[in-house]
């Protein structure tokens, strides 16, 4: 189980779906290799390394799919 909070979450011009996700310090690594693993669902960058902020954006076609992993992944 990882530890997250959504800070935001809208839907691009190109309706891709874009997140600001808080990642405890100790989780960023896990977390990173998670979205490293949907290489071309999503695109990551850590936006505030002190506030350990992350910006995801997600390609519209896999929104789905990356909400149902975000689900089991709090679990």
């Amino acid at each position: 189980m990882l530890n997250y909070i959504i800070i935001s979450e809208k839907t691009s011009e190109s309706q891709d779906r874009v997140y600001h996700i808080y990642v405890p310090q100790k989780e960023v690594i896990i977390f990173g290799n998670i979205l490293e693993s949907l290489e071309g669902w999503v695109f990551y960058s850590t936006i505030d390394s002190v506030k350990s902020i992350m910006l995801v954006e997600v390609i519209k076609d896999y929104v789905s799919d990356f909400e149902k992993i975000l689900q089991k992944l709090s679990k």
